[in-house]
């Protein structure tokens, strides 16, 4: 599906409509958006204004703009592509009654956790004190961590210690995805 006028889409009653300038990075099979994955890990030091480089080498899925978002289940802010979090809104509300509280509530929560932001021309964006609170973020040093379609913003003590319990929950994930332990356990031998 290409892109579709809010008018069109629904989309005007939960968020505000996208500039046209968007209307390219929207479209169905934009190379940007298929192709985007977002991985590694990078330490980084906030500047004096509280802004944050994006790699270069990311640089270019944000251009048309993005979203820094306050998670909903970690202590951490999210930087996705605004044209990516638009359509992870409409997704999160598709078949949904616009009637019923849970998607009021998912509407309100999804909407109010959203900063819209733009890299300047260094490639920076300014993360807000409030988005630097619920991450914890408390100094300058913080990691950008590759989340697939997005980025996410830690405090470097907040991710280390949040290391174990998502190795954790991985090899939970991996045993119940797979039936079978992980690693499998070697072969008896008679």
């Amino acid at each position: 599906m290409g892109y579709v006028p809010p008018s069109e889409s629904g989309r005007g009653r939960f968020l505000p409509p996208l500039p046209a300038r968007l209307a390219p990075v929207i479209s169905a099979g934009h190379p940007l958006l298929s192709a985007l994955q977002l991985q590694s890990q990078f330490e980084l030091t906030l500047d004096a204004k509280n802004r944050l480089t994006i790699p270069a080498r990311f640089r270019e899925p944000f251009k048309a703009g993005l979203v820094l978002v306050r998670s909903h289940d970690v202590p951490a802010v999210g930087i996705e592509p605004v044209a990516d979090y638009a359509s992870f809104v409409e997704q999160s509300l598709a078949g949904r009654h616009p009637l019923d509280p849970n998607t009021r509530q998912i509407e309100r929560f999804l909407n109010s956790a959203a900063t819209p932001g733009e890299l300047d021309g260094q490639g920076r964006v300014t993360v807000g004190q409030g988005l630097l609170d619920h991450s914890k973020i408390s100094g300058k040093d913080v990691l950008l961590v590759g989340s697939g379609r997005r980025f996410e913003l830690w405090d470097r003590a907040v991710w280390a210690d949040y290391q174990p319990t998502l190795q954790d929950a991985m090899l939970d994930i991996a045993n119940a995805i797979g039936g079978q332990a992980f690693p499998p356990a070697p072969p008896e031998t008679a």
